[in-house]
């Protein structure tokens, strides 16, 4: 039995054959083009970790005791978001490691004089940006 759709046969078999290319194509996990990531958002401070670490580098003590000092005279509550891995990286390992990179800095700015009522933690897990894959960025709570 056959149904009249209205179009040629050359153009149903050229439709069914692009049809076919498509789920073939998805079939292998072809992904389309992904856009450029974005820079960074601005931050008051940025704290740089090595690879699967969470430890505070003495340079990294160092600013953060510098930033306190001066954050302690100011309003405002800070907020850090946490990053580690690759972009878009949003594993349970990836989340734990940046969880304890923003408790590293959590820890180091409460040492320094800033109560910790004035410092939410976000743990991201990997980057959703172009910066750096292995860093905290200190900002201004909803700012």
């Amino acid at each position: 039995m056959t149904f009249n759709t209205g179009k040629a046969p050359a153009a149903r078999g050229a439709a069914t054959l692009l049809a076919f290319v498509l789920l073939l194509a998805i079939g292998n996990g072809a992904k389309a083009a992904e856009a450029p990531l974005a820079p960074p958002e601005q931050a008051l401070l940025r704290i740089m970790f090595e690879p699967d670490e969470s430890a505070l580098s003495q340079g990294a003590r160092d600013k953060l005791v510098a930033f306190a000092k001066d954050f302690t005279s100011r309003s405002g509550r800070l907020e850090l978001k946490a990053y580690a891995g690759p972009p878009h990286d949003k594993s349970s390992a990836a989340r734990r490691l940046s969880l304890r990179r923003a408790l590293s800095v959590r820890r180091e700015l409460m040492a320094s004089g800033i109560v910790v009522e004035r410092i939410q933690v976000r743990a991201l897990g990997g980057t959703s940006d172009s910066g750096h894959p292995d860093r905290v960025d200190i900002k201004l709570f909803g700012g």
